[in-house]
């Protein structure tokens, strides 16, 4: 397997779980109509008052996340693809 198909092997469940996860989030925030966006500020006041460590879960593997390795920009020897 190549480099690029390998790398996207190993990036593609992360990120697609942070495409939905940014989907949710957006459905949410795009609430139209006076009821569902009042009981949506209402819900996240409660949260954050009552457990704001819930609403930091919702961006553990995010911001978080460490490389597997050692990048380039973190002074890694660049690799040359093969010819």
């Amino acid at each position: 397997m190549g480099r690029l198909p390998a790398y996207t092997e190993q990036r593609l469940p992360r990120t697609m779980g942070i495409v939905r996860q940014a989907t949710r989030t957006g459905r949410l925030a795009m609430l139209g109509g006076a009821a569902p966006v009042v009981a949506r500020n209402a819900l996240i006041r409660a949260v954050s008052r009552l457990g704001p460590g819930i609403v930091l879960r919702g961006f553990d593997g995010i911001a978080d996340w460490r490389p597997p390795g050692r990048t380039y920009a973190a002074g890694a020897e660049p690799t040359t693809a093969p010819r």
